[in-house]
């Protein structure tokens, strides 16, 4: 009777410590003291999950949580007036390149995804902003630079390419145009006012089953230790050495040079960071993590990440451990607004 009743409060307890360790932060993530953005915007690509039960990027979800924000509401374009802590512009099938683009290289994208281009997401933006800023633009312009956004591109279009039987070198050609168009974007939405942006690199797309499933391949010489295909990370690691390097070339004078556009407006915010986030190597301390073998890091669709995968590799982006390159600077806090 007692060893039954010491094994069953050793059971309670391992459960406690599970169910901790799923809801609250690990010891490695950073604790965001008060509020320090005002609102979040997302753009680019909506990682929802397959059954579409979450309104928008599971990433961006985390990102506004760890940062005390309710997660961006979908812009629409029927709301009148400002969508209050951010908006959502992410569409799920987003696209880098341009469908013209695409299809002139002889991909063709499958008729159920309806495809959306950053022209038409950055129209959105424009048509959100003059919607609450015809009254007062420096308000405006004051309340994008208290916001955090986040541009994630790029995913769609290497997975078109390979649904349509391109190989990882011929893919590999289209990497400098992808960074490219997403530091454009970038440049699009810091001449409306935003000061904080964070910019995504790629998964180890070889660790990623819904894209090792399109090569086809069951040669053990394409894998690695991990069973991550060689390839596939080879080019998620050009595309985020490249996309590093255009941020660079781009903003050569650091994450908080000062900006002429928003001195011409006599605010207050005296910098604007552009932040590389590396989820390429928060996903592989995710994958090398034994704590966490557990646990389903896919969702049935084997393309987008479980809300337990995302909600790791955002505490590693906050961790100041260099998953944010550079670390991110944080405005001074004295309360919450909400």
């Amino acid at each position: 009777m007692h060893s039954s009743t010491s094994q069953s409060i050793f059971r309670l307890l391992a459960a406690l410590l599970l169910f901790s360790s799923l809801f609250f932060p690990s010891s490695n993530a950073q604790v965001i003291k008060g509020c320090p953005f005002d609102g979040i915007y997302s753009l680019g690509v909506k990682d929802s999950s397959p059954s579409g039960s979450h309104r928008g990027s599971l990433m961006t979800d985390q990102i506004a949580t760890a940062f005390h924000l309710p997660s961006p509401k979908d812009y629409t374009g029927e709301q009148y007036g400002r969508l209050h802590y951010g908006a959502s512009f992410a569409t799920q099938n987003a696209i880098a390149l341009g469908k013209p683009f695409l299809e002139e290289q002889g991909i063709h994208i499958p008729s159920y995804a309806f495809t959306d281009s950053i022209t038409s997401q950055q129209v959105s933006f424009s048509t959100y902003l003059d919607s609450f800023c015809f009254i007062n633009r420096l308000e405006c312009r004051e309340k994008l630079q208290r916001s955090l956004f986040t541009v994630d591109l790029g995913s769609n279009d290497y997975k078109y390419a390979l649904l349509n039987g391109k190989s990882v070198e011929q893919v590999e050609e289209y990497v400098p145009v992808i960074s490219s168009n997403i530091v454009n974007m970038v440049s699009e939405i810091k001449k409306e006012g935003a000061s904080n942006i964070l910019v995504p690199g790629m998964l180890p797309l070889g660790c990623i089953p819904g894209y090792v499933s399109l090569l086809h391949s069951a040669n053990p010489a394409d894998f690695d230790a991990d069973n991550c295909h060689l390839g596939l990370n080879n080019l998620a690691k050009n595309h985020n050495d490249q996309l590093k390097l255009a941020i660079s070339e781009e903003w050569p004078h650091g994450p908080y040079a000062q900006s002429q556009a928003f001195s011409e407006i006599g605010d207050s915010v005296s910098y604007s960071q552009v932040l590389y986030a590396d989820y390429y190597n928060a996903f592989m301390a995710l994958l090398r993590d034994k704590s966490h073998h557990s646990r389903p890091l896919f969702h049935t669709d084997g393309f987008h990440l479980t809300e337990e995968a995302n909600e790791f590799i955002a505490g590693k982006l906050i961790s100041g451990n260099g998953f944010l390159q550079p670390e991110i600077h944080l405005p001074k806090v004295t309360h919450c607004l909400m």
